[in-house]
């Protein structure tokens, strides 16, 4: 029963940390800090992504710019 859980700790773990790792590839962020972070905290993770990847956006483009997305 333990090595159920612990399989299913470390599928999970990867699961994130792969998930993570594609977001940060299509943001432009960094990749390794993102899917290591994403292994560790899993979906805890999302709201300082989020926030991470506005932030780059207003600074490339600006705070008061309106940004139109597809």
């Amino acid at each position: 029963m333990l090595l159920l859980w612990i399989s299913l700790i470390a599928l999970v773990s990867t699961i994130f940390g792969v998930f993570f790792y594609i977001q940060a590839l299509m943001a432009g962020l960094g990749k390794k800090r993102w899917a290591f972070a994403g292994s560790l905290l899993g979906p805890i993770l999302w709201p300082m992504f989020a926030m991470e990847k506005r932030q780059q956006v207003n600074q490339v483009v600006g705070i008061n710019q309106l940004i139109f997305r597809a």
